[in-house]
């Protein structure tokens, strides 16, 4: 993905030290939704740890990793236009 100067990129976050990747278990919010920072936007599973991961920012978000899929730590699976 190529960040524009003004969105906000949405990563799967480094949930600890052996960690290398992550499965988004589900999105609470719908591509296109608007959110406020700190909500609630998915879910992350590892290997030993489930975890709600929260936004980062207020704004509409950009889903561009699907539920279900599984990640490595960094990557960027969607962005926030902010408001």
């Amino acid at each position: 993905m190529t960040e524009q100067p003004d969105q906000i990129a949405i990563k799967i976050p480094q949930a600890g030290v052996a960690v290398t990747e992550g499965t988004i278990a589900e999105w609470f919010v719908a591509d296109g939704a608007t959110i406020e920072a700190g909500e609630p936007l998915y879910r992350m599973e590892t290997e030993k740890v489930e975890m709600d991961v929260e936004s980062p920012a207020s704004g509409v978000v950009h889903i561009l990793g699907p539920a279900g899929e599984t990640y490595p730590v960094g990557h960027d699976i969607g962005y926030i236009d902010p408001r």
